[in-house]
């Protein structure tokens, strides 16, 4: 029985790091996040819906690491090995930018607006470049100078917790150096 209560006790402990190290790195959601999210999901404003998820999933998953801590206990510690190598700071997010390597094509904006054209019989979708994102499209190339060239772009992109991602575009190249781009593909891998 005492073995029992020393891994109870250390699934306790483990628990406790997990919860606290939840707290040190969490982000608050800005409010237009929040308000987002209520618009999108007007059930986050159901009794049921604040009872699963800030009562039911936290209790559930405490006792799984209170259960199952080795497991918990390997995951941080093959988390922990990995930022060693690629140290990953809630401050220095790394973002996706479009490097060389991820140039594909020099095009003209009236080619990229014929390849993009958008024609929906239904009329769901406006018939213009890019459909919906046709105000997005033209805020980013006004802003494009004279000397800076358009090209499109294909990445495959390794978050810090190594998940790749394709993500495709335009982006505006400045003495061979892309600057911004216009994101058009994003597949996530699941």
């Amino acid at each position: 029985m005492i073995y029992l209560y020393g891994y109870l006790g250390i699934g306790v402990v483990t628990l406790a790091i997990v919860v606290a190290e939840h707290w040190l790195a969490r982000e608050r959601a800005s409010e237009w996040l929040q308000a987002f999210l209520l618009a999108t999901q007007p059930e986050r404003q159901n009794l049921s819906y604040r009872i699963l998820n800030r009562l039911v999933a936290p209790t559930l998953t405490a006792l799984v690491i209170v259960f199952a801590w080795p497991v918990a206990l390997y995951r941080m510690g093959k988390e922990f090995l990995s930022n060693r190598e690629a140290p990953y700071l809630p401050e220095e997010k790394k973002e996706f930018t479009v490097e060389r390597e991820h140039l594909q094509e020099l095009l003209t904006i009236p080619q990229i607006e014929a390849r993009e054209a958008v024609e929906d019989p239904l009329g769901a979708v406006p018939n213009l470049p890019f459909g919906h994102l046709n105000a997005g499209w033209k805020r980013f190339i006004e802003g494009a100078r004279a000397d800076e060239e358009v090209w499109s772009f294909t990445a495959h992109w390794k978050t810090a917790w190594g998940h790749e991602w394709f993500r495709g575009g335009y982006v505006i190249v400045r003495d061979g150096a892309p600057t911004r781009h216009f994101l058009t593909a994003f597949k996530d891998p699941y």
